[in-house]
């Protein structure tokens, strides 16, 4: 499951995004495993390749192909109804798909799906909790289905929950009296237990005030910056302008534009100075 060394980090395509903030006191999220390489080329945390999913005939995600490497946070951006969230669903093997495959770190999602969801954080667009539990009863349990090993849990806990002002003060309470906030809170403390390597993420800061949005964004930070890989579904695109590496923007399904927001611009051409401007370019807004 998890040993403690970190992955190398590998700078990915493009301009980091600056940093106006010191971020959480919370180290860098511990990584499972190193950036698997073969022939000394590093392996994409996540690919999808020629990925495809029909409901009653009609394509949501059509021949979607991208990758997401070691050190890097990939936003997908889209209208709704664009396919972003069957996109997330195919990427964790929540569904599976009609055409095209999915590769975690190398390994085939559908073909060995214990092993590569061993190394996937997920966290939804509606957070999951158990009503009747506590939020430390909660994040316990995940603790106990990953298989984090006893002695760690409890640490792992406390130091994860302390990025977060006020989350602890709350952790003994019954989550059904948590606020959505706390609630997304929790589901970020819980996706980053187990050590993943890869997040997959469908909407990070839905809910949350402006102080624990700052404190994702430099968890999401810490996280490439140890190695992990990021893959970020959001309509909140001041926030995937801030803190992604590369953007893929979709429409009915398929990747239209791909890339850092350097490369973007000259696709456009067309005098685009925010991603709310190629947002509008490539969706085909007015």
């Amino acid at each position: 499951m998890g040993g403690s060394g970190r992955p190398p980090t590998v700078e990915p395509k493009g301009a980091t995004p600056p940093s106006d903030s010191p971020g959480p006191t919370l180290g860098a999220p511990r990584v499972c495993r190193g950036a698997p390489r073969e022939g000394g080329v590093v392996t994409p945390l996540l690919s999808l390749e020629r990925l495809s999913k029909t409901f009653a005939g009609r394509p949501a995600v059509d021949d979607l192909s991208l990758t997401v490497a070691p050190g890097e946070i990939y936003a997908l951006l889209g209208q709704n109804g664009s396919g972003k969230t069957t996109t997330v669903k195919l990427a964790t093997g929540l569904y599976r798909p009609t055409g095209g495959r999915v590769l975690v770190a190398g390994i085939d999602l559908h073909r060995e799906p214990e092993r590569a969801k061993r190394l996937v954080g997920y966290i939804p667009d509606e957070p999951f909790t158990y009503e009747r539990m506590s939020g430390r009863e909660f994040l316990q349990l995940v603790a106990e289905l990953w298989a984090v090993p006893p002695g760690e849990r409890i640490t792992r806990i406390d130091e994860l929950v302390a990025a977060f002002p006020g989350l602890a003060e709350t952790l003994d309470d019954h989550a059904e009296e948590y606020s959505r906030g706390n609630r997304q809170k929790l589901a970020i403390v819980a996706a980053l237990l187990h050590g993943p390597s890869l997040l997959v993420i469908d909407e990070p800061i839905v809910g949350l005030d402006p102080e624990s949005a700052i404190i994702t964004r430099e968890l999401l930070r810490s996280f490439a910056a140890a190695g992990g890989g990021v893959l970020v579904c959001t309509h909140t695109l001041p926030f995937a302008e801030a803190v992604c590496h590369r953007v893929g923007l979709l429409r009915a399904g398929r990747l239209v534009a791909e890339g850092d927001l350097a490369s973007l611009y000259r696709q456009a051409q067309d005098g685009a100075r925010s991603l709310e401007d190629l947002y509008l370019h490539f969706t085909g807004r007015p």
